[in-house]
């Protein structure tokens, strides 16, 4: 899958299954989808989501993207004490609490999600059941013929 592109087919899979869960779980959030270098691709509000979800949510998946790990454990090295504390002050692009995670693909990052305007616990759901269709995706593109 050398030739992998993030394209607006797959962006709207995406979004289409982040609507669904944020319905099921009865929370509006935003999704956003971005390429490996932190440029978007597809940015969506669902239902009542906060209006600042519009600006973290891209953040997240840039933070997830250009870092290539999850927002969740790029916090973990930021906090007081920890190697990269304050990093998310001098660069107010990144988020470091969870809800974004690097899209993979032959383990290699090719973009990055983000989902915001539910508790963090919401956010990391609905990003988790975008990733199990994402890795569905692209486990149907690798076997093809």
């Amino acid at each position: 899958m050398a030739n992998f592109e993030l394209n607006e087919e797959i962006c709207e899979v995406l979004a289409q299954t982040a609507k669904k869960k944020s319905r099921e779980l009865g929370v509006g959030v935003t999704l956003a989808v971005c390429d490996e270098n932190g440029n978007m691709r597809l940015l969506q509000r669902f239902g009542d989501a906060i209006l600042p979800s519009l600006e973290i949510a891209p953040k997240k998946a840039y933070t997830a993207a250009v870092l290539r790990q999850s927002t969740a454990e790029f916090g973990k090295i930021a906090q007081v004490g920890e190697s990269a504390f304050g990093i998310n002050i001098t660069n107010d692009k990144l988020v470091i609490f969870g809800g974004g995670f690097p899209l993979k693909v032959e383990g290699k990052t090719v973009g990055g999600i983000g989902v915001s305007g539910g508790s963090v616990s919401e956010d990391e759901t609905i990003a988790h059941t975008v990733l199990e269709t994402f890795t569905g995706m692209v486990s149907q593109l690798t076997t093809s013929p």
